[in-house]
């Protein structure tokens, strides 16, 4: 069975609406039949207000991923911003956390995503889970 991880990044300006409106379009697009789906995000933004209450309208679980852990995805990630890279030390937040949790052998199938309001990210990464 396999695994999708929905990676976010976000503004501490983001709403809500900014963070449920890149997740919506993310799960959207996925092409691919998938097991347990979980959010991933930067430790520092796990309490993020908009963050809580779009992850309990999706009702999906959030997962925080450390910041050395997305640094060691960072190489995986397809999006660079050097914007990002400067402020985080990788290249995307939201892909990098996505491939962090998904696991060493995990692969994109959505690149970042924008909101309108540009102060939310999201990307998905998926692993192929070969235990029973």
């Amino acid at each position: 069975m396999s695994r999708l991880v929905i990676g976010l990044g976000f503004r501490e300006a983001a709403t809500a609406q900014s963070i449920a409106e890149v997740l919506a379009s993310v799960a959207a697009r996925i092409a691919e039949p998938c097991g347990a789906t979980v959010l991933a995000v930067a430790q520092d933004k796990a309490a993020h207000l908009g963050l809580l209450a779009a992850a309990q309208a999706s009702h999906y679980q959030i997962e925080m991923v450390a910041t050395d852990a997305m640094r060691k995805a960072d190489a995986r990630v397809i999006t660079r911003s050097a914007r990002v890279l400067r402020q985080r030390g990788v290249g995307s937040v939201c892909e990098a956390a996505a491939l962090a949790v998904a696991g060493a052998d995990a692969r994109l199938v959505i690149t970042r995503t924008v909101s309108a309001d540009r102060n939310a990210t999201a990307a998905a990464a998926i692993s192929e889970d070969v235990a029973p």
